[in-house]
């Protein structure tokens, strides 16, 4: 079966600013450009760099299956990290945390079909994923569920982000604490509904997810240079480094996995704060 050739829309830019009269999002919008615009700009440049890449490589001699299998999914997580970097920037910090573990899927996906040289993808196709079904006058995609744990399991990068922001996405009571009520103590509960102010802590941790996504994509195409084109290897090996050290650095929010003296895994989250000058506080979960 041949590959025709992609169409690529490869911007990515930023949100664009809230209307008047979407509550809390304008401020977030405003402290996001103050405080982490270099954040965003870092993020969008790798998203950008990512489109290139793109782009060249739909040219005739980079039509392969196993391009065309990871380029879908690459594309799916490209999309949703943009997305939820927009999400980000409004103070939707809910909403943008299932975009990011579904990024991180997609993304182990993708590299699971780059190391296997698409096999699964041509036994698929090979077995009419792609048929016609004459009974209901239809073109039959074949579902097939399919999935990377292994990769997951096991990358340093796409496993953690990916088990931390399902933990997050999901109805859990501490999570659904920490993002709706984390200004409650051990002596009262203080919810919220529909916030979307600024948070320094949320974005921070947020932004350091994006930024190490972006830098496993590009480090996942300079691996399989020859399925794709790179057309500035040292600015994608460049980005990666100051994407890694930017989400690295010890003052911004992060989350980390450690063990309980029973051993079971919780979060412990740093650097926690509303507001720049807030003392910053440690959330375990």
């Amino acid at each position: 079966m041949r590959v025709s050739p992609p169409r690529i829309f490869p911007h990515a830019t930023r949100a664009a600013k809230p209307p008047v009269g979407a509550d809390g999002s304008a401020d977030a919008y405003r402290q996001v450009s103050f405080l982490l615009a270099d954040d965003v700009d870092l993020v969008l440049e790798g998203l950008n760099l990512e489109g290139a890449v793109a782009e060249v490589s739909s040219a005739a001699k980079y039509r392969t299956q196993t391009m065309a299998s990871a380029l879908g999914l690459w594309s799916r997580s490209w999309l949703t990290r943009l997305q939820a970097l927009h999400a980000v920037e409004w103070g939707n910090y809910i909403g943008a945390l299932p975009l990011i573990r579904s990024a991180a899927d997609y993304q182990a996906a993708a590299l699971y079909l780059l190391r296997t040289g698409a096999a699964e993808w041509e036994a698929w196709l090979a077995s009419d994923g792609i048929a016609l079904a004459a009974d209901e006058h239809a073109t039959q995609y074949v579902l097939h569920a399919f999935r990377a744990a292994e990769v997951l399991a096991v990358d340093e990068t796409l496993g953690p982000i990916y088990r931390a922001a399902t933990d997050l996405s999901l109805s859990h009571f501490g999570a659904t604490l920490m993002l709706t009520g984390s200004d409650s103590t051990v002596d009262r509960v203080l919810m919220t509904f529909g916030d979307r102010d600024f948070h320094l802590g949320l974005a921070e941790m947020l932004l350091g997810w994006l930024l190490l996504l972006g830098a496993a994509q590009v480090e996942s195409l300079m691996e399989f240079e020859g399925v794709f084109a790179l057309p500035d290897s040292a600015a994608l090996t460049a980005f990666c480094g100051r994407a890694r050290a930017r989400a690295a650095e010890s003052s911004r929010c992060s989350i980390e996995t450690l063990n309980d003296p029973a051993g079971a895994a919780r979060y412990l989250v740093r650097n926690w704060r509303r507001a720049p000058g807030a003392a910053a506080k440690r959330l375990l979960l």
